[in-house]
């Protein structure tokens, strides 16, 4: 090689790498990678919210990763949270490829992972228009009903109260969203979500698939038949019937003229000739309705039988509440819950020990931005750590207890103490769920209402109870959608009185 090439080689090589030095030197601090991988295998660990955490401690609230080439930037606490995806929610209001759930499974045009846009907005708008905070309420005795009728289920069958929770949510979703009233047991459609859930779940849970870190993934024949190919098979299969059969069942209603006032008929009449592209945007929206809010709500209630399970204290106090409002003699309704301050702290704090969604939904950045002197570069996956947020000590004092009366105490907000952590719990910015109203609704009625009527006891009396450790989510699953453990337990009436009221408010059994 010629002297003047070979220095001209060296110089340019030195010039790219001080440039990536310098670069680096930019971006916020974290843990070091592996050549050309960078962290990608640190990301593919169970519970990855722990490991986020960890780090947190290590190296700040925001954090670095590069994953193949791809800038990750983890927010670990609310201040970083706010300050971006809220604050400049212009810039992170986007959602970055994900190619398992996205793409392979079929989910890139549904409303969480929707790109911001034109769709996305016309997504939140028509939901908003049947469940946005002031339409909420039109949709309470529906709520008040159903739970009538879950309680009776309870009664009869309570060791099928996961299935009961599940068909309890669907029932009052599939009402609203679709005019259909499921089966009291082996509904097709609930088990058709349940399926769709669980792909959804699963397809998006980071670091699951080594085909979302290497998209180069993607051009492998398909006869190889590696067992993330057969998945993705599967679940796409799953999200098409999810997002077809419903809809299509509610169409032929309509032009019949037998279909019941709902969500889905209302669109389908507003659009009585819908080009494909209105069509496809009616077929998300409703199937967004009901998948994107109710396996949430049925993991808070899971984890509400759990920690009743476990703390006998916290539930009596919420008990000797409702016996002071409410009384014997009737059920709790939603003009009582201003009343029930210590069962409005209750579920504020199963929200905050285990969150549903440890992880939130990533977003993107679609520009460079900077913050507390780092750069974040555009394209950046950006994820807020909401199990970091939830047990910040800072925030929330001894972060590993179930303690209800931690948002009694006055003032607490004001001083950055024990907020509300609803405001974490449903998504950030301009992502934040637009069913939150409803799904807390249903949270509420549900809770207040077992409370008046069951105790929720270990499977046995001498059976001595012993507190997972949280702190590590033990008893959790490590999915995007964190559900509890199965777990089994008691629920009986809390006195004669208790069931003859459960029995005569079920229309049900009468």
């Amino acid at each position: 090689m010629d002297t003047p090439l070979f220095i001209a080689l060296i110089l340019f090589v030195y010039l790219v790498y001080a440039f990536c030095r310098k670069q680096r030197s930019l971006l916020p601090p974290g843990p070091p990678g592996l050549p050309f991988l960078g962290n990608a295998l640190d990301m593919a660990v169970k519970y990855p919210w722990l490991k986020y955490a960890e780090w947190g401690r290590q190296y700040g609230d925001i954090i670095y990763l590069n994953v193949v080439g791809q800038s990750v930037i983890v927010l670990n606490s609310a201040k970083a949270v706010f300050a971006l995806l809220d604050q400049r929610g212009g810039i992170y209001s986007d959602r970055p490829r994900l190619v398992m759930g996205g793409e392979l499974a079929g989910y890139v045009h549904s409303v969480p992972l929707c790109p911001y846009g034109t769709r996305l907005r016309e997504y939140r708008k028509l939901i908003l228009e049947v469940v946005g905070p002031r339409k909420v309420q039109q949709w309470r005795p529906i709520e008040a009903e159903k739970t009538r009728i879950f309680l009776g289920a309870l009664l009869e069958s309570p060791e099928k109260f996961r299935d009961h929770i599940r068909h309890h949510i669907a029932s009052i979703t599939f009402l609203i969203s679709h005019g259909y009233d499921v089966r009291p047991e082996n509904d097709p459609l609930v088990e058709l979500a349940d399926r769709g859930d669980q792909g959804f779940s699963e397809s998006t849970t980071a670091g699951a698939f080594l085909v979302d870190s290497f998209p180069i993934m993607l051009y492998l024949p398909r006869w190889l038949g590696f067992n993330w190919m057969k998945k993705a098979e599967k679940f796409h299969r799953d999200m098409e019937e999810l997002r077809d059969i419903p809809y299509n069942s509610v169409k032929e209603q309509v032009v019949k003229g037998t279909a019941i006032p709902s969500f889905t008929a209302n669109l389908i009449q507003r659009y009585k000739n819908p080009s494909s592209y209105q069509e496809d945007v009616n077929k998300w929206v409703t199937t967004g309705f009901y998948s994107a809010g109710a396996d949430t709500t049925v993991s808070s209630l899971c984890s509400f039988f759990l920690y009743m399970t476990l703390l006998p204290d916290k539930q009596k106090k919420a008990q000797e509440e409702i016996s002071c409002v409410v009384g014997s003699a009737r059920l709790p309704d939603f003009n009582d819950r201003e009343s029930l301050p210590y069962v409005e702290s209750l579920l504020k704090e199963v929200h905050r020990l285990n969150p549903v969604g440890p992880l939130a939904v990533p977003h993107k950045s679609t520009k460079d931005d900077s913050y507390n002197g780092y750069l974040i570069p555009s394209g950046s996956v950006v994820v807020p750590n909401t199990w970091a947020v939830m047990h910040d000590p800072d925030t929330y004092p001894s972060p590993f207890e179930f303690l209800p009366e931690r948002y009694l105490e006055p003032h607490n907000e004001a001083k950055g103490i024990n907020s509300d952590p609803r405001k974490f719990a449903f998504g950030y910015g301009r992502r934040i769920c637009p069913g939150q109203h409803l799904a807390d609704d249903e949270f509420y009625i549900t809770v207040a209402a077992v409370l008046s009527v069951f105790n929720i006891l270990p499977e046995s009396n001498k059976e001595q109870v012993r507190l997972p450790d949280w702190s590590r989510s033990e008893g959790y699953l490590s999915s995007t959608i964190s559900h509890p453990d199965p777990f089994n337990c008691r629920i009986i009436p809390r006195s004669h009185e208790a069931e003859l009221l459960i029995r005569a408010g079920d229309p049900s059994r009468q």
